[in-house]
């Protein structure tokens, strides 16, 4: 693991680097000059690595740095991209099967992909239901990574149309789904968040978008999200209104947004009286 803080850290200087090279100010020329030494910098302070998959991620980096070296800042940062994706090729990167219905293996869900799909306008996203043990090594490897900053219930792959989501709320849905459970009181609660996880998930593919926005953006597509996996308009109605009171105002800082309100900057319906 200590391997994979270090490389993230370099990682992020780099990218940062690049950022500000592409200014083409003082500052810009003088980060162009430091990314020339990004290879032996790397060697020096991160290496190989231990293992054939870090040793092929520690490859694709110093592509990235003859990429910078050359002054070809886009080729240079999706070299780097690359890399992260070589470093999690055990868990987050790593070819699953696509199943649906009542399935324990971690897999690409079928159903949910299409309504993922259909919900960030995004052809070929996928939603990746994930077994506990598959899912603890991936949460294992995102948090070295990130020095622990890691959401549990759900994330989309870093440039990506992959929704990774969490056993837990995968198995709501496959409840929600295919056993046509339509749960009240503590449990619907449980199920208003999962579906505004995978709608928020679908938000940072489609948009990118801070988590404020994305949270936003979300609770507004739970109507439709709920619709397109099976519910009727009326039981996905009290879902989005139960987002919007049970779950919404209590939710953390970074997750909110003061335009996120009828008729804010927010509100994809504007002319709409509905909310959210």
């Amino acid at each position: 693991m200590t391997w994979f803080r270090e490389m993230a850290a370099f990682a992020n200087a780099v990218s940062n680097l690049s950022g500000q090279a592409a200014a083409r100010d003082a500052q810009g020329v003088k980060a162009l000059a430091a990314l020339r030494s990004c290879a032996p910098i790397f060697r020096n302070s991160v290496g190989r690595g231990p293992s054939r998959r870090q040793r092929n991620a520690a490859a694709a980096i110093l592509d990235a740095c003859a990429d910078y070296a050359r002054g070809d800042l886009a080729v240079g940062d999706r070299a780097l991209n690359a890399a992260g994706n070589r470093i999690f090729l055990r868990s987050d990167g790593r070819t699953l099967p696509t199943r649906g219905g009542t399935v324990a293996e971690s897999r690409v869900e079928s159903r949910f992909s299409r309504v993922a799909a259909r919900l960030s306008g995004v052809p070929g996203t996928v939603v990746r239901c994930w077994s506990l043990p598959d899912w603890v090594s991936l949460i294992a490897e995102r948090s070295a990574y990130t020095g622990g900053a890691v959401d549990l219930r759900g994330r989309v792959r870093l440039r990506g149309s992959r929704v990774n989501l969490a056993p837990r709320m995968c198995g709501r849905l496959v409840q929600f789904v295919y056993g046509r459970a339509l749960p009240g009181g503590r449990v619907k609660l449980q199920l208003t968040n999962t579906v505004l996880t995978l709608a928020h998930e679908t938000v940072h593919v489609s948009r990118g978008a801070d988590e404020g926005v994305a949270t936003c953006y979300g609770l507004q597509k739970i109507r439709p999200a709920s619709v397109e996996l099976g519910a009727s308009r009326a039981y996905a109605n009290s879902l989005a209104e139960l987002a919007w009171t049970g779950l919404y105002p209590y939710g953390l800082a970074r997750y909110h947004s003061p335009e996120c309100h009828d008729g804010g900057r927010l509100d994809l319906h504007p002319r709409s009286a509905v909310w959210p």
